[in-house]
C-alpha cells in the first residue's frame, strides 16, 4: 500500500494543552505540526500525537494533583522508545511528570521498560532498547 506521508498516531484529550504541548515536546523532541486553540499535533520521525483540550464543562471535574495522581484504569498506554530513561526522571519533572524508581523497570523483547506519569497523571511507558557491546 503506498503511503500519503501521514503517520500512525495517537490522540490525549487534555485539560490544560499549553502544559501538554510543553510536557510531550521537550520530554519526546516532538515538533509542533500544527496548532489551534482547541488543539496541538505534535510529530516526531515515528509518531503523531494530537493534543485534545477537552471541553471547558468536562475540565472543571479533572482534577489535576501537585504530583499527578497516576491514572490507571484507562484502556490505553502511549509507549516512547527514548535513548536513557534516567536522563528523563529530571525532564519529566522539570514540566510536571514523573518517571517511576529505576527499581520497577523490567525487560522485555529486547528493551528495558519504565512507567511514569505525565503531567495530567496519564500513564507513559518509557522503553530503553539493551545496549549490547560488540
Amino acid at each position: 500500500m503506498k503511503s500519503n506521508g501521514m503517520k500512525s498516531g495517537a490522540v490525549l484529550y487534555v485539560k490544560d494543552l499549553e502544559k501538554m504541548r510543553a510536557f510531550y515536546g521537550a520530554c519526546f523532541q516532538m515538533e509542533v505540526a500544527e496548532d489551534a486553540h482547541d488543539y496541538c499535533v505534535l510529530e516526531s520521525g515515528s509518531l503523531t500525537l494530537s493534543l485534545v483540550r477537552v471541553p471547558e464543562q468536562i475540565a472543571t471535574a479533572i482534577v489535576v494533583s501537585v504530583p499527578p495522581s497516576r491514572r490507571e484504569e484507562v484502556p490505553i498506554k502511549l509507549a516512547f522508545t527514548v535513548d536513557r530513561i534516567d536522563v528523563l526522571r529530571t525532564l519529566f519533572a522539570e514540566f510536571g511528570g514523573v518517571v517511576d524508581p529505576a527499581t520497577s523497570h523490567w525487560e522485555f523483547r529486547g528493551g528495558i521498560h519504565c512507567d511514569g506519569v505525565d503531567p495530567e497523571g496519564n500513564v507513559v511507558q518509557l522503553v530503553e532498547l539493551v545496549r549490547t557491546d560488540g
